[in-house]
C-alpha cells in the first residue's frame, strides 16, 4: 500500500513538472525563426549607445568603406549574436556597427587581394581609441582572407544589396532597397 501511494506522488510530481514546463515554454520569446507575421522586426533598426558613442543602423544596403578588420573567436563561441543565433567561430560571418541585419558583404583584404562573402549578422567592433576598424570578422574568415596571424588588416568592405535581400528574407527580415 506504501509503494501505491509513493508511486501516485511521483506520477503527480512529474505531471505538475511537466505542466510547468510548458506553461514557461509557452510563455518564453518567440524564436526568431517563427516570426508573427510575414516579416520580424527586432531591435537592430533601434539606434543603440556603446561606451558613450550612438550608432545609428542604416536601413539600406548602400554601404563602401576602407578600414581596418580584426577578428574574434574564441571568447565569443557559442554566445547569441545581435540577430539572436548562436555565433560560430568557423562560419563566414561578421560584425559591423550600422549595417542592417542580417547584410551580405564582400571583404577584400588590400594587403593581399584575398576576398570573401560574409553575412553580418552581429553588431561591433566597439574597440576603445581605435575607429579605423570597420568590420569583425569570424577566425574562419581570417584565415581565407590570410591575416589570422597578425589579428587585423586592411579592408574594403562591400555591401551585396541583392545578396543580403536575400538574406533577410530567410531570416524573416525586412529587406530594404538598395539605397541608391
Amino acid at each position: 500500500m506504501k509503494q501505491a501511494a509513493v508511486g501516485e506522488v511521483r506520477a503527480l510530481q512529474k505531471i505538475i513538472a511537466f505542466s510547468l514546463l510548458s506553461l514557461l515554454v509557452a510563455c518564453s520569446s518567440q524564436d526568431e525563426r517563427r516570426p508573427t507575421g510575414k516579416y520580424w522586426h527586432h531591435g537592430s533598426e533601434r539606434p543603440y549607445t556603446i561606451r558613450g558613442v550612438k550608432y545609428y543602423p542604416q536601413v539600406h544596403y548602400k554601404y563602401t568603406a576602407v578600414g581596418e578588420a580584426s577578428w574574434y573567436g574564441y571568447d565569443c563561441h557559442g554566445l547569441p549574436t545581435a540577430t539572436g543565433r548562436k555565433f560560430q567561430k568557423h562560419n563566414l560571418t561578421a560584425a559591423h556597427r550600422t549595417l542592417p541585419l542580417p547584410s551580405v558583404v564582400l571583404v577584400e583584404n588590400l594587403e593581399n587581394g584575398k576576398k570573401v562573402k560574409l553575412l553580418v549578422n552581429d553588431r561591433g567592433p566597439f574597440p576603445r581609441n581605435n575607429n579605423r576598424r570597420i568590420i569583425d570578422v569570424t577566425q574562419k574568415a581570417a584565415e581565407i582572407l590570410g591575416f589570422r596571424r597578425k589579428g587585423h588588416t586592411r579592408v574594403r568592405v562591400t555591401c551585396l544589396p541583392e545578396e543580403s535581400r536575400r538574406a533577410a528574407i530567410a531570416y524573416r527580415r525586412k529587406p530594404y532597397s538598395s539605397g541608391l
